[in-house]
């Protein structure tokens, strides 16, 4: 079934969003996550991020992604990271089995 297959990857990615704005929280960031009982993220372009962190002058941006999401548009994904040049920016890709893996995007889609 395609709707529980997609809802268990939602909630493997919203579990991975929540432990990174907590692992931040943790380490004294001002964290708003994309979350139910977070602060929300400010919008970056036409993006809301999934966490945004703040300690001192130190911005961090971090985006979850399910492979789903990006399979075959390399684009898309750059088209979101130009927007976030100026931030400490991280994508992290979710695998099925809810394990993440942070990503760069001069080796994104290469084997």
């Amino acid at each position: 079934m395609m709707t529980e297959k997609k809802g268990k990857a939602q909630g493997s990615r919203d579990a991975c969003v929540r432990a990174i704005a907590e692992e931040l929280k943790k380490d004294k960031w001002e964290v708003n996550a994309n979350l139910e009982g977070w602060g929300k993220p400010s919008q970056v372009g036409p993006f809301v991020p999934d966490v945004e962190a703040k300690k001192g002058c130190l911005n961090r941006i971090c985006q979850v992604v399910t492979k789903e999401m990006f399979e075959g548009n390399k684009e898309r994904y750059i088209e979101f990271k130009n927007y976030c040049d100026e931030y400490d920016f991280h994508l992290y890709v979710v695998d099925k089995d809810g394990k993440r893996r942070q990503i760069d995007p001069e080796t994104f889609g290469k084997k």
